[in-house]
């Protein structure tokens, strides 16, 4: 009878580093659920606000706050909105499709053509066609719709499509630059009263949904990930401290915030006593930069290293 012999091989313990599986395809579906995402929550921030009372008692409540803004902290909020005009959108757009076309094609050059224009339009006719009814009668702050911000909704579209284009290994400096952008409009828009916290959040969410649907498709079309330097991408501990600061900034905002939807003194006693409203409109302040911050986080994370680039 013939013994068989079974030779096993013993392998060294894997002592490098493993790169994850990680797909271009990875990247493109996690877009679409972020897509959908702030599309579901711009949809709840426009019902929740505008179409209730503790609502807009609330929203309004935030922006008879602002009085207590000095004088000097008005007038370079309202500086810093004039300086975001549409000949500088246009002229900052144009600057980030011709770079896009340089590193990236016309495949990139279009997803950011489109990106802005999508955002900056969607916002300009939700403007139009959204009503806002006043349910706080005498009391109100202002009646008429306001909702999006269309200066945030600007600055949010050209941030991100400053992240689109630019190459991965920058990416997270460059997020860095334009949640701080979008922060600086969206708390600038506050507190000149121009708009309300809701305006702002609809603003940068319109974008963020535009950013990432058509970064989904042309991730499909010509997205790739490098396997010795996809990490690159990734946005690293930055990107992860960015993110939870914001996700610490809203949570505290919405405390804040929470005291004034439980407190049910009338909104007329309160607009007299003021103190109430101020901390109502510090905790707005704070969820706008906070939201900033996560939505460019959360857009890299969504990307996780894929190149558009062409590979060379």
């Amino acid at each position: 009878m013939t013994r068989r012999f079974v030779m096993r091989l013993r392998r060294p313990p894997f002592r490098g580093i493993r790169t994850p599986v990680a797909t271009a395809g990875q990247s493109a579906r996690r877009l679409v659920v972020l897509a959908i995402g702030s599309a579901a929550l711009v949809v709840l921030f426009w019902a929740g606000t505008t179409q209730t009372i503790v609502g807009q008692r609330v929203a309004d409540m935030i922006l008879y706050g602002r009085v207590a803004a000095d004088l000097a902290v008005l007038g370079a909020a309202t500086e810093a909105l004039a300086a975001v005009s549409l000949a500088f959108g246009a002229t900052a757009g144009l600057g980030i499709v011709a770079l896009a076309l340089a590193l990236g094609g016309v495949g990139l050059a279009t997803a950011a053509a489109v990106l802005l224009v999508g955002s900056n339009l969607t916002a300009q006719g939700l403007q139009l066609l959204l009503e806002r009814p006043n349910l706080l009668g005498d009391v109100a702050y202002a009646t008429g719709n306001s909702f999006p911000s269309g200066h945030v909704t600007l600055a949010s579209s050209l941030g991100l499509a400053c992240i689109l284009v630019v190459p991965r290994q920058i990416r997270t400096p460059v997020a860095g630059v334009a949640a701080t952008l979008i922060a600086v409009v969206g708390v600038s828009t506050i507190i000149a009263g121009w708009h309300r916290l809701a305006d702002v959040e609809g603003g940068m969410l319109i974008s963020l949904a535009w950013a990432s649907l058509v970064t989904a498709i042309v991730v499909r079309a010509q997205g790739w990930i490098p396997r010795r330097t996809w990490g690159r991408g990734l946005g690293g501990r930055a990107a992860t401290i960015a993110g939870a600061a914001g996700a610490v900034a809203v949570i505290l905002g919405a405390v804040g915030i929470a005291f004034a939807v439980v407190d049910a003194t009338p909104l007329a006693e309160l607009i007299a006593t003021r103190s109430p409203a101020s901390g109502t409109f510090v905790s707005a302040l704070a969820i706008a930069v906070g939201s900033s911050f996560i939505a460019c986080a959360g857009y890299v994370w969504a990307m996780r290293g894929v190149a558009l680039e062409p590979p060379g």
